[in-house]
């Protein structure tokens, strides 16, 4: 009886499970006890469970292995974003370090030797401070891109109309000075999401419905949404220059520009950050555009 194991028992039914070597193979067994109906008598089932024995064991195997893999795999990518930690403060320090004397020394090129250089050698400074400008943009993109692996966007109620009020009151005096019209009509919507996160996300994205007007044209944008089921659906419409659908993947990845930096100022960065985000956040994005025919950008959250 040593090596009887009860597996259970369902009315009057009592269930032994029990190893057996036969013929110098192991098996094993699954007996049942019942009560035959109205009879006052029992009845035995036996039956050979050997192959269901196997199987279990096996997956219990296969878990063993599934949970040494995955601790193997998080150790790997603890160890990855040290690595990614150690790079990012090495771009925010050891490559801006340099950065900040190339902008000082020109600056002070331009404000104590200037009226020794002629109008070749100003508009080579010139041009110097500008990529340093650009390159300094890229590291703080770099570096919010990677930050946003790390970072927990923690889901909590966001009103779209406070969120949109602030962001709007942040960049009046970019809106004031290219003449543009934002029209917003997001009031009394509630998304769940990180608010510093969800900020990051509407930021570029008016930004880039800011900057891509046609060269003739005001800016034109329009902000709304609506709830709709448990999401919340938001869209960022332009009237800008627009892009072909095919590139429509290509944009949110990063580093991927339609345009030249020198007609759109850019670090190819911004678009990546945003899906990147919203996923965090348990959203997504899509775009739909033609050429000459503006943008709109469609965003959707939890409610």
């Amino acid at each position: 009886m040593d090596n009887l194991a009860r597996v259970g028992r369902e009315g009057h039914l009592i269930g032994y499970e029990y190893p057996l070597s036969l013929a110098g193979q192991d098996r094993y067994y699954e007996a049942r006890l019942s009560p035959w109906p109205e009879s006052g008598q029992l009845i035995l089932v036996v039956r050979d469970i050997t192959e269901r024995k196997r199987i279990e064991d096996e997956v219990l195997r296969l878990n063993a292995e599934l949970e040494e893999r995955v601790a193997t795999r998080t150790a790997e990518l603890a160890a990855i974003n040290k690595e990614l930690e150690t790079f990012t403060y090495s771009v925010s320090h050891d490559l801006k370090a340099p950065l900040r004397g190339i902008d000082g020394y020109s600056r002070l090129l331009l404000e104590d030797h200037l009226e020794q250089l002629d109008e070749e050698g100003r508009l080579f400074l010139r041009n110097v401070r500008h990529g340093v400008d650009q390159m300094s943009q890229l590291i703080e993109d770099l570096l919010a891109y990677s930050r946003m692996e790390r970072r927990g966007l923690n889901g909590i109620p966001v009103e779209f109309g406070a969120l949109m009020g602030r962001i709007l009151a942040e960049r009046a005096k970019d809106i004031q000075a290219s003449g543009a019209q934002v029209r917003v009509e997001v009031a009394g919507l509630v998304a769940r999401a990180d608010p510093e996160g969800l900020a990051m996300v509407l930021r570029n994205l008016l930004d880039n419905a800011l900057k891509f007007h046609q060269p003739d044209q005001p800016p034109q944008v329009e902000i709304r949404g609506q709830a709709t089921g448990n999401l919340i659906q938001i869209a960022i419409q332009d009237q800008g220059i627009g892009f072909e659908m095919r590139f429509h993947d290509r944009i949110f990845e990063i580093f991927q520009r339609l345009q030249r930096a020198e007609d759109y100022p850019g670090t190819g960065i911004g678009l990546a950050i945003v899906r990147k985000a919203l996923h965090r956040m348990g959203g997504s994005i899509r775009a739909e555009s033609a050429p000459g025919q503006g943008a709109t950008f469609y965003l959707e959250l939890p409610a």
